[in-house]
């Protein structure tokens, strides 16, 4: 390599170190986020598996182009340093250093490779940002929202089965007891899960974009039907057994959706491989 390329790579190997070590601290502090370590772990398997398929013929991108992509960066890596020192280390400010370390990376592998190699490893760049903290103004509207659809759909499933129910915001009246829809029987974790499972074996099992989107969106009502059974189940055995009989029951639930999920995905990667062999025939 020549030594400008040295001095290229020096700055992104820097920024990408810093970068996993920012988002370390949120997935200890942030229990939605501890699964970030495992996206990690996919990302560097996904470049590896990617490795040996680099474009042969490609062409660097010009170096203006590249200047502007650091240009674009540095402010939201700035904008999160500063806030960090000054304030908080808070998942906006990850946010923000994620952004800027995402257009270094797209400007130093346009400008030691080109865009045919861009492309070959945009994936694992934007499948790393599923660990990414969303800041409070976009993680609360879908936890909201989350929260408010899992509980009108067990309050009209509880009376279309004869169980008096009442909803008030994210809570279930029922006649001997109230149960709460809190951030974790949202199925926001569920939901996380499931996305990134779809998306990592997705891409990994099927060529076509249009079966991988369908796969994720699979997934993605799997994860949210799983979830909806499992706070039904609960809403009924606190009617039936009283409020007292969650704590027996509520881990046990949680982990049955995860495998029922598991399981999920497993079929419907098997069907939708089935139906692309078919097709290629």
């Amino acid at each position: 390599m020549k030594n400008r390329e040295w001095l290229v790579w020096l700055p992104l190997i820097l920024i990408i170190a810093w970068w996993l070590y920012d988002l370390q601290f949120q997935w200890r502090a942030l229990a939605e986020y501890q699964y970030g370590w495992l996206v990690a772990l996919l990302t560097a398997y996904l470049l590896w598996e990617r490795w040996p398929g680099i474009p042969s013929e490609d062409r660097p991108a010009s170096l203006w182009l590249c200047s502007a992509l650091v240009l674009i960066g540095t402010p939201f890596v700035l904008v999160a340093e500063l806030y960090k020192q000054a304030i908080a280390n808070t998942p906006a400010a990850s946010f923000s250093l994620s952004i800027g370390s995402a257009f270094y990376v797209m400007a130093n592998v346009l400008y030691l490779c080109g865009w045919k190699t861009l492309r070959h490893f945009l994936f694992p760049l934007l499948f790393l940002f599923l660990a990414v903290p969303l800041p409070g103004i976009l993680w609360s509207p879908v936890v909201l929202s989350l929260k408010e659809l899992i509980t009108t759909l067990d309050v009209e499933t509880l009376k279309l089965i004869g169980i008096p129910a009442v909803q008030q915001a994210n809570v279930i009246r029922l006649p001997n007891c109230v149960v709460g829809i809190d951030e974790a029987c949202s199925g926001v974790r569920s939901l996380q899960s499931s996305i990134m499972a779809s998306l990592f074996i997705g891409n990994l099992t099927f060529r076509r974009w249009g079966l991988q989107l369908t796969f994720l969106l699979a997934g993605m009502v799997l994860a949210l039907t799983g979830n909806f059974l499992r706070s039904l189940y609960l809403s009924i055995t606190a009617h039936r057994h009283g409020i007292e009989a969650l704590e027996r029951i509520h881990d046990t639930a949680g982990w049955s959706i995860f495998a029922f999920t598991a399981v999920g995905l497993c079929g419907i990667a098997w069907l939708v491989k089935r139906f692309e062999k078919r097709a290629a025939i």
